[in-house]
């Protein structure tokens, strides 16, 4: 017996092919930033961003897509090595 999405509860799918599929990107307040001079590609900014908006770039690095990043902060909160900072959206980096 096959069963939606819908229909499975309490269980988070992020589907890393549409992300969600929505662009948030247009209503974030704060951004995150990602300091690679601290950076030790450990992944776990990938692991907890529930909107899958953090990817691995070509070198293994962390890179975020700003399109389907809601800025909720988790990846700076999670980073071990405080190499994400959440700085306003109007800010330059």
């Amino acid at each position: 017996m096959s069963q939606s999405k819908e229909q499975v509860k309490g269980l988070a799918l992020n589907d890393i092919d549409t992300r969600g599929g929505k662009y948030v990107g247009n209503w974030r307040v704060y951004r995150p930033v990602i300091l690679y001079d601290k950076c030790v590609v450990c992944g776990l900014c990938i692991t907890f961003c529930p909107e899958a908006a953090i990817t691995r770039g070509d070198e293994g690095e962390p890179e975020i897509d700003y399109r389907f990043c809601k800025g909720c902060g988790i990846c700076a909160n999670e980073c071990p090595q405080k190499a994400i900072e959440m700085k306003k959206e109007e800010e330059e980096e």
